[in-house]
């Protein structure tokens, strides 16, 4: 049993370092507000106009339309004009603008790519992404490393109890990590 669980610690924390890691980068990049540096590309692009019910229904198939995947933001959704349609596409590493007439079916997009830190900020805890077929792996990927830490901590106190020698170093270790975490999350309450 015990190299069952060794192996299973070991295969399933490799299967997920590279989640951690991506993980931990965009955490040091918002604590930092590490940034690359953003290029810009505008391009445009001829559609037919789908029917929509709403302006975000609008943006929403406008994205699709275009072949984009991303979030629309309501808030970043406007009319410049009866029929100027105003609206965004984010996404990791990169933010779209769209500005559509409705009249002439033109559309004019400006691309800001982000980066490699964009990308990295943009995985933090991501779930999903609309219209990627990659979107929904990343949420599995997250669900499956996220499980796999706990299993890993879990796996790991069983594995440092096996072993007397390393105990006391062990407690020691434990207390200043997780009693000094507990600690400051007190301190942060009162």
């Amino acid at each position: 049993m015990k190299k069952i669980l060794l192996d299973i610690h070991i295969y399933l924390s490799l299967f997920c370092a590279g989640y951690l890691v991506i993980y931990g980068l965009s955490s040091i990049a918002f604590n930092h507000d590490i940034r690359s540096s953003a290029t810009q590309v505008e391009w445009q692009r001829q559609i037919a106009v789908p029917e929509a019910a709403s302006d975000q229904a609008l943006a929403e198939a406008l994205r699709d339309a275009l072949d984009l995947s991303g979030w629309v933001p309501s808030w970043r959704l406007r009319r410049e004009e009866p029929h100027i349609l105003v609206c965004a596409v984010n996404r990791p590493g990169k933010s779209y603008r769209l500005r559509l007439d409705q009249n002439s079916g033109k559309v004019q997009v400006t691309e800001t790519r982000e980066g490699l830190w964009g990308i990295v900020k943009g995985l933090h805890g991501l779930r999903e992404l609309p219209n990627s077929p990659w979107g929904a792996s990343w949420g599995l990927y997250t669900e499956i490393s996220v499980w796999a830490l706990i299993f890993a901590v879990l796996s790991g106190f069983y594995f440092w109890w096996l072993r007397p020698a390393a105990r006391l170093p062990g407690w020691w270790l434990l207390l200043a990590g997780s009693g000094g975490s507990i600690l400051f999350i007190l301190y942060i309450i009162w």
